[in-house]
């Protein structure tokens, strides 16, 4: 289970995930949020939130207009990581799971931004029409859906020497693919990114966003 290596690895990888800011890792989409941003009482759901890094910033720039943030995060220990990053914030954690997101849908709460940074890739193919029609439901009218989609291996294995290797195991993405989902929802495309490098210097990783407005 993909749960299991995000726990059992959690400082390890909340390093590597906190090494690098939040506008270089998406600096392809900025421009779509920082209107959010400006936007008195916003609200935005990170999904797939690890270790807070996104969270943080985004409760952080959007402190004045006061930007509420919910975070979601599978994995036990790194979303304690994650919360101890945004102490203090207005960010309210939260143990979720797609497609259903039971604890998203009990709050009662639409989103102008939901984020998913490395998350779809890990929702297999058979999940993916259900988890997009619940990410769907849960945005405001003329609210914004970005996806980070990781094109590589579709299993990695921890990167350190430890005897017992943990894989996780992930499932390839394509953009056509949402793009024709996200139709039947009524989902347009905003912006589709080319496949970038990682910037975290992993040679066989490439990254593409997709930005979706609902109508």
């Amino acid at each position: 289970m993909s749960v299991n290596f995000y726990n059992n690895n959690a400082e390890q990888l909340a390093e590597m995930y906190l090494s690098k800011p939040f506008e270089e890792i998406h600096v392809s989409w900025l421009e779509y949020l920082v209107p959010v941003l400006n936007k008195p009482n916003a609200r935005i759901l990170d999904l797939g939130a690890g270790a807070g890094r996104d969270s943080k910033y985004m409760a952080e720039q959007g402190a004045e207009n006061n930007i509420s943030v919910t975070a979601i995060e599978p994995a036990q220990m790194l979303a304690e990581l994650g919360e101890q990053q945004t102490q203090g914030l207005n960010v309210n954690w939260l143990q979720d799971t797609l497609p259903d997101l039971q604890h998203v849908t009990q709050q009662e709460i639409s989103f102008d931004l939901i984020l998913l940074s490395a998350v779809w890739m890990h929702i297999p193919n058979a999940q993916r029409a259900r988890s997009l029609r619940k990410l769907a439901s849960l945005i405001k009218p003329g609210g914004q859906l970005v996806i980070t989609l990781r094109h590589g291996p579709k299993s990695m294995y921890h990167y350190s020497d430890q005897p017992s290797r943990e894989q996780r195991h992930m499932f390839a993405v394509c953009s056509d693919q949402l793009l024709h989902l996200a139709k039947d929802l009524g989902l347009t495309p905003l912006l589709v990114t080319d496949k970038n490098t990682d910037v975290l210097g992993r040679s066989d990783i490439l990254w593409q966003t997709v930005v979706l407005k609902r109508n």
